[in-house]
């Protein structure tokens, strides 16, 4: 069979074509570092890439929704940590006040630091995290407790609300970082539609019966006192749960997010020792099928009639 030197030329075009083609795709790889540089390349493998960098994205805002979320819950803890010293104190001066030796001038300059005490719950009752007012439920931006700090004090109004400002850290996961100050405080609805809290209503009625004399009021209070001291603590005692379960969360979106990347580098990243390697191996495979064709097409008729 006779092969003309066009077949020879088209065939050695051809391959050149293809040889030329594999450098240029070689030689994007290495600029870039990816061995995937346009859809083209491997449909399958780039939208494996799509998918997995929309996870990591995912993940990455995940990660900050709960670095921000621990920030609050710590925050949360803090403040009620504070207010159950704050409360453990008055239980002290109640037990003081309820010494039947003490004189009616003592039990008064009790009932003033109660007064204190009450006054500074008041203005812990509208504590903030990052400019948020941690017990006004999802009403962030309006503090529970409107006015200034006063004693007596009987809540009329509670402008928040009995949700909790949540976190999205996962698909369909949630997470409440705060703690309902209706719960904290006992809010509660009068008839006339006002609110009351049964938290406050103690510490007046504490205050009341100190600088009255009142010791059978004052051990009542105590009792009261003690209850609210039990749901502080049960509070505090769902918050660290939170925390925990937030910091084991946060762990696991680091985990799962370097071990995307990873995936996504293996299955992206070139190789680029390999990559120069097979470079070089195609670039000499191409200046070799140039020389040889320069001398397999190069007789012509002009040659023969010389």
């Amino acid at each position: 069979m006779r092969v003309s030197n066009n077949i020879l030329s088209h065939n050695l075009l051809r391959n050149l074509e293809q040889s030329n083609k594999k450098m240029v795709l070689l030689q994007n790889q290495l600029s870039s570092g990816n061995t995937i540089t346009k859809p083209s390349d491997d449909p399958v493998g780039t939208e494996t890439v799509i998918r997995i960098n929309s996870t990591i994205s995912s993940m990455e805002q995940w990660k900050n929704n709960a670095s921000e979320a621990t920030s609050y819950l710590e925050s949360s803890e803090s403040v009620l940590s504070g207010m159950t010293a704050m409360l453990q104190r008055i239980r002290e001066l109640t037990v003081q006040g309820a010494n039947g030796s003490l004189s009616n001038t003592d039990r008064s300059q009790i009932a003033k630091e109660v007064d204190q005490l009450n006054m500074q719950f008041q203005v812990m009752a509208n504590s903030q995290v990052n400019s948020k007012y941690i017990f006004s439920g999802s009403k962030i931006d309006t503090p529970p407790i409107p006015g200034s700090a006063t004693v007596p004090f009987t809540l009329t109004q509670w402008d928040g609300n009995d949700k909790v400002i949540e976190f999205e850290v996962g698909p369909n996961v949630n997470i409440g970082v705060a703690i309902e100050g209706t719960k904290l405080f006992g809010i509660t609805y009068n008839a006339d539609n006002t609110e009351n809290s049964s938290f406050f209503n103690t510490l007046n009625k504490l205050s009341t019966s100190l600088s009255s004399g009142n010791e059978t009021q004052i051990n009542e209070a105590l009792d009261e006192i003690d209850g609210h001291l039990d749901n502080f603590l049960a509070l505090r005692s769902e918050l660290g749960a939170r925390t925990n379960r937030m910091s084991t969360i946060s762990d696991q979106l680091v985990n799962n997010t370097i071990n995307l990347k990873q995936n996504l580098s293996d299955l992206q990243d070139a190789d680029m020792a390999e990559t120069i390697m097979e470079f070089n191996s195609v670039n000499n495979t191409y200046k070799a099928a140039l020389s040889v064709g320069a001398q397999i097409i190069q007789p012509s008729l002009v040659d023969f009639m010389r």
